[in-house]
Parts: structure tokens; sequence; C-alpha cells
């Protein structure tokens, strides 16, 4: 083979890499409202903040923090580490092993709390240089263990700063969020 066959060859070994960089960040700081009405048998509001940095351009690690209240009080913390693989310039598949954490706190009295494992994973789509949408799934293990289902949009203000909103079918219960996204 050839020096410039070659130099194409280790090119295109390349391009799937420096495509996946392109449009979607994984070093993000996210935050907002949740509300999840009729949720076992609560109208939760509260708030939801996560967050992601790329430590490699595949790898990444992530977590986040819920806090719900009404007549219960529900704490759901998650951290971990993921990976994505680019299906093309603007679409990522994505998948990563959580710890989670959840606590029930009623106001009566009584508390139960648990940690299990978690497997999460999606796939993001660029549309446009404004809006990005992902579809997730979660399945958490463990006392409390239950399934849970996103569908998400971002839409740029400005670059590094998007408003978000979401759709969460948490253990068969949907709810709403929504807030902001700063990249980094």
């Amino acid at each position: 083979m050839n020096n410039g066959l070659r130099g194409l060859a280790a090119a295109s070994l390349l391009l799937p890499a420096a495509a996946m960089a392109e449009n979607l960040s994984y070093s993000y700081l996210e935050g907002g409202f949740a509300f999840y009405p009729g949720f076992e048998s609560q109208d939760f509001i509260g708030l939801d903040t996560r967050g992601s940095v790329a430590l490699h351009e595949n790898i990444f690690a992530f977590g986040g923090l819920k806090f719900l209240t009404d007549d219960v009080d529900l704490t759901a913390l998650h951290a971990g580490g993921g990976y994505r693989h680019g299906l093309d310039r603007n679409t990522d598949l994505w998948g990563g092993i959580t710890m989670e954490y959840q606590e029930w706190d009623w106001d009566r009295g009584g508390e139960v709390d648990d940690t299990g494992l978690g497997f999460r994973a999606g796939l993001r789509h660029q549309l446009n240089n404004d809006l990005e949408v992902g579809i997730g799934g979660r399945v958490v293990t463990g006392d409390l263990d239950y399934v849970g289902l996103t569908g998400t949009a971002r839409y740029a203000i400005e670059p590094d700063f998007k408003l978000f909103a979401e759709l969460d079918v948490y253990d068969g219960e949907p709810g709403v969020l929504g807030g902001v996204t700063f990249e980094f």
C-alpha cells in the first residue's frame, strides 16, 4: 500500500471520532424544575440537577440529583461513567453504569432508603445548530427498583447556553422537567 493510501485509511479511521465531537457536548451542567402529578398518589414538585464531564472523546462521567416533595420527600442521586458511540456527525448512542441512591421520607415519620446499581442509555441527535433531541432509558436495581424513560429537547439560546424540556416516565408515572443547560 502506498503512503497516500495509508494516510487516507488512517484519516478515515479518525473521521468518526472527529465527527462525534462536533455537535454533542458531554461536558455540561443542567438544572431546572420537575413536576410529577399523581406520582405514587402525590403531586411531586421539585428540582432536578445533573451534569456530565467528558474524560476522553468517548468516555464521560455523569451524575444527578433529584429532590421532589409533597406529603412525601423523594431524593434520588446517581453517579457513574459512560461511553458514547457516534453513529454519524449528528447522532450519538450512549450507555453507562451508575450507583443509585433513593430516599423516601414521609411527613408523618418513616423513611426508606436504598442504594442499587443502575444502567442508563440513550440516543442523542442534533437536528440543526439550535435544536437537539434525545431519548433515554434507565433501569435501577435494589429494593426501590424502577424503570424510567425520557424524551428530551434542548434549544440553544447561545452556543453554550440552552433551554431544555423533558418528558420523564418514572416507574410508569409521567412527569415534566424544564430548565437550562450550560456546556463547558
